[in-house]
């Protein structure tokens, strides 16, 4: 009997001490009309899913039977993307919020918001990237089109240097063909990587 005291007398508490958090969607540039707001496809909640709200037609939301701690509110939404929020409820069951977001460490509170709270849309969610159109000087910029452009220019000036070589004079030939022999010759007397391998 008296456990069954004290099991109620601690439930009761609980309940005593757990707080109402309330809050509305505000509309502004990117939602201008609250009641125009599909809150069907949206939800509010704590900590991932500990608690959740539904938005109410005038976007107001409320979580119920809340207990003392540290939450992260989230507004989540197909349509809209909204700013993330800590909440702190103390043992006087007093609120107290502020901006959070990705990469802000747990104790680095953001600016404070008022309670209740009051959200606003950042942006509409977007999940298809716009195609860009025709960019010209986006295709010189692509290595594959650079070495088609050489090949291409290389074969309108190998003809013409051939014509222009065939055409000088016997001396300067000559010097050429002389200067391409030597060439050749120091390549063929050039040690192969086996042998340069092999002497050491």
């Amino acid at each position: 009997m008296n456990l069954l005291k004290l099991i109620i007398t601690s439930f009761l508490l609980t309940i005593a001490a757990a707080l109402e958090i309330k809050g509305k969607i505000i509309p502004n540039a990117v939602i201008d009309d609250v009641t125009k707001f599909d809150s069907s496809t949206t939800r509010v909640v704590l900590n991932g899913m500990q608690y959740i709200a539904h938005i109410k037609a005038n976007g107001e939301f409320e979580f119920a039977n809340v207990q003392p701690g540290s939450y992260l509110l989230e507004v989540q939404s197909i349509q809209y993307l909204f700013p993330k929020m800590r909440v702190d409820i103390n043992e006087d069951n007093q609120v107290q919020a502020a901006y959070s977001g990705l990469a802000i460490d747990w104790n680095n509170k953001g600016n404070s918001v008022e309670y209740p709270l009051e959200v606003q849309a950042k942006t509409e969610a977007e999940y298809f990237m716009i195609r860009q159109g025709f960019n010209l000087m986006g295709m010189f910029k692509n290595p594959m089109f650079l070495m088609l452009g050489f090949s291409g220019l290389m074969l309108f000036v190998m003809p013409k240097m051939m014509n222009s070589l065939q055409n000088m004079d016997p001396e300067a030939s000559q010097e050429f063909s002389k200067s391409q022999a030597e060439a050749q010759k120091m390549l063929a007397e050039m040690p192969g990587l086996s042998k340069m391998f092999a002497k050491k």
